[in-house]
Parts: structure tokens; C-alpha cells; sequence
């Protein structure tokens, strides 16, 4: 569910300034000496998040950079010339807002076509956090530079980082979504198990989802091979629920999945990708795909059986792999953004993803706010005169 109440940010002066920092462009062409950078850069910083390291960006780049134009953007220390930040500006294809095409460009991976989309979530710039604040303010300013786009976006980005881009840029359009997890700091502090932290309505319904199936067993798949077997049967899962309403499935895309069995590739061994596989009585009734980063597992994708809906199968999945990521000792299970009602009920705290737009003065958006606001008000003149 979108939030429409706007964030709060606290506003801080950037330190060092922009003045500190110069700002270099490489093409799309130069992609192999961009990535040797990013990963230098990377190893000397420290590993900040999953969407800005250099493993992603490269493989975000092989499925999608043939697709989506985009440009390296560097930022060095005006003093020693030591590189301090690095992202990637991309151009994104194929969007509209209604039925009228934009023009946008995208800070990090992203402007994909929707219908192929990673969906990144917890974006953030690979920099040396002395510099976050120049960097930042040297993105807007190149952003605001550049002709002929109708917009630029910062996309699935925490509050907190967008901070530093709303302190050089005030009029930013927000779409806010809450990421629903569960904290294990209680749980291990108690040395008590999931279940026992949940309110009694939450536990009285996971007790009876579980009881409603035989057999439970629970597998944490983190070899390259087990996680291999585990994603292809997710895969499966995932693609026959979709396709059974009548939708595609992600995994329809080759790219989207090219992507992830890429990732799958790089992250498994160094523990930053794991799989949870349910089973009862042998049959498997459920797998999710588990980001690691900073100990929080990060909930990316799942397939469920589609055979007996009526006993709960995504409860009993989600609830299991949480009570497994606490064995395994990890910190955290995050949801991640657009969490359905069931997830929200399994957690005990929840933060703020943003998607954040600006919008250059356009015809054609004015255009479509008036036609918004004609149709909600027929919407609601037709509502009155059904009441009357």
C-alpha cells in the first residue's frame, strides 16, 4: 500500500562541498575499466549495500546494458585525483505515465522496462561516506543538466539516503512504501523462537497453518549447487502460480532471470544469496529467494505451490524461513516494499522505500493532471447522483 505522508528530513550542510570533488563522464563503452574502478573503489570503502556494489552493477549491466543507455559518473578528489564515488545515470526505456511516453533518467540501475524490472530497493551511491553529500549534489547538478528528458528519478532508495538528494533538490515528487520485517533482537535477547514474539492473533493463525500440513521440513540452501537446484525449482513454482491467473511471471522475461542467475553465480559463495525450500512429506510447498546484506535477509522473490491454497502455503513458507534466518544468526528478515497483508501482520517493524521523481515543466504533464482531476471529478459526480 503507497504511503502518502511525506517523509521528514534532517537537513545538515554537505561536508566536505561540492567544490572538493570533480566530476568525470564515462560512456557505456568504457565498461570494463568503469567496473575495475567500481570494485577498487568498493574494496578500499567497504561493501555499503547489494544495489551499488560491483558485482550487481555488472550484472545489471550484461542483462540489461545493451538495452538501457547509461553512462559511468566519477567523482575524484580535486586534491589527490583519488577516486571517491562512482554510479551509473541511465536512460529509461520504454515508460509512461498514463498513455503519454516520458523521457527519464535514473540514478543506479534502473529505467528498465517495467515489465522486466529488477524493482532495486535499497538503492544507494557506492561513495566514501565523507563524500556522500558533494557526490550527491554534483548528481543533481549533471542531472539538471541534461536536455531533453522530461524527468529524473532516484529509484527504491531508504529515507535516509534520500536526504542528501532532497537537501540539493527540495521539489522532488514522492511515492513512499513501507518495508515490513521482523526485528530477531527480542528473540535472541529471550533465546524464544519467532512464533513467541508474534501478538496471540498472529501466533493462533501460523500454529493452525502449520498444523493444517504434514511433515515439515525446512532446508537452507547456501552451496552453489543446492542454490542452483532451489532457484530452478522456484522458478517453476513462481511462473505456474502467475500464469494460472493469467499473468506472465517474472521469470517470463530472460533477462529479468539471466540477471538473477548471474547474481545467483557471485553471491552465493560469498553468502550474500541463500534459499529457504519447504517441504511436507516430501513435496515441496515453498522456496524464497534470500538477499544478505548487513545480516537482514532481504525477501527478493518466492514461489508457492498452487496445489491447496485454502491451508495457508505463504504464511507457513514466510513464517519458516524467518524462524530459519534466526538459527542461521542473522539480525533481520525484511519483507521489502509492496508486502501483502499477511506479511505485514508477521512483522514488528517496518521503514520507508521511496520513489522519488522530478519533474521538469512539461505540457504534457499538466495535460494529464487535468485529465485526473476531470475523471475523479465525474468519478465523484456520478457517485453523488448514485447516492441521491
Amino acid at each position: 500500500m503507497t504511503v502518502t505522508t511525506q517523509p521528514q528530513f534532517e537537513t545538515r550542510n554537505a561536508t566536505p562541498t561540492a567544490q572538493n570533488l570533480s566530476l568525470g563522464m564515462r560512456p557505456s563503452s568504457d565498461r570494463t575499466d568503469a567496473l575495475q574502478l567500481w570494485t577498487e573503489l568498493e574494496q578500499r570503502i567497504g561493501h555499503l549495500g547489494l544495489p551499488c556494489s560491483a558485482d550487481w552493477t555488472e550484472a545489471w549491466l550484461n542483462a540489461y546494458g545493451d538495452l538501457v543507455p547509461h553512462t559511468f559518473l566519477l567523482a575524484r578528489d580535486s586534491e589527490t585525483s583519488t577516486l571517491q564515488g562512482i554510479c551509473l545515470i541511465c536512460e529509461g526505456v520504454g515508460h509512461k505515465e498514463g498513455p503519454i511516453g516520458i523521457r527519464t533518467l535514473h540514478v543506479g540501475p534502473a529505467g528498465e522496462p517495467d515489465s522486466e524490472s529488477v524493482c532495486v530497493e535499497y538503492n544507494r551511491l557506492l561513495v566514501a561516506p565523507d563524500f556522500e553529500g558533494a557526490f550527491t549534489q554534483l548528481i543533481v547538478e549533471h542531472l539538471e543538466s541534461r536536455s531533453g528528458f522530461d524527468q529524473w528519478n532516484v529509484d527504491g532508495i531508504a529515507t535516509a539516503k534520500l536526504a542528501a538528494f532532497h537537501q540539493h533538490e527540495s521539489n522532488l515528487k514522492l511515492r513512499v512504501e513501507p518495508a515490513y520485517g521482523f526485528d530477531f533482537a527480542k528473540a535472541k535477547a529471550e533465546t524464544t523462537n519467532v512464533l513467541a514474539q508474534f501478538k496471540s492473533a498472529t501466533r493462533r493463525k501460523v500454529k493452525r497453518s502449520i498444523e493444517a500440513w504434514d511433515d515439515l521440513s525446512v532446508e537452507w540452501a547456501a552451496t552453489l549447487n543446492e542454490a542452483v537446484d532451489a532457484f530452478n525449482e522456484m522458478v517453476e513454482l513462481h511462473q505456474a502460480r502467475w500464469t494460472s491467473v493469467g499473468k506472465p511471471g517474472s521469470y517470463s522475461s530472460k533477462r529479468f532471470t539471466a540477471f538473477h542467475e548471474e547474481l545467483l553465480s557471485k553471491f552465493v559463495p560469498q553468502g550474500r544469496m541463500a534459499f529457504v525450500r519447504v517441504r511436507s512429506g516430501g513435496e515441496t510447498i515453498g522456496i524464497v529467494q534470500l538477499f544478505i546484506e548487513h545480516r537482514r535477509a532481504l525477501l527478493y522473490q518466492c514461489g508457492w505451490s498452487i496445489a491447496d491454497k485454502t491451508r495457508s502455503p505463504g504464511v507457513v513458507v514466510d513464517y519458516l524461513a524467518m524462524e530459519e534466518c534466526l538459527k542461521q544468526g542473522l539480525d533481520a528478515y525484511d519483507f521489502l516494499a509492496f508486502a501483502t497483508q499477511h506479511k505485514r501482520h508477521l512483522a514488528n517493524m517496518s521503514t520507508d522505500i521511496v520513489w522519488a521523481t522530478k519533474r521538469h515543466p512539461r505540457l504534457k504533464f499538466v495535460a494529464l493532471d487535468q485529465a485526473r482531476k476531470l475523471r475523479n471529478w465525474l468519478r465523484d459526480r456520478k457517485n453523488k447522483q448514485n447516492e441521491s
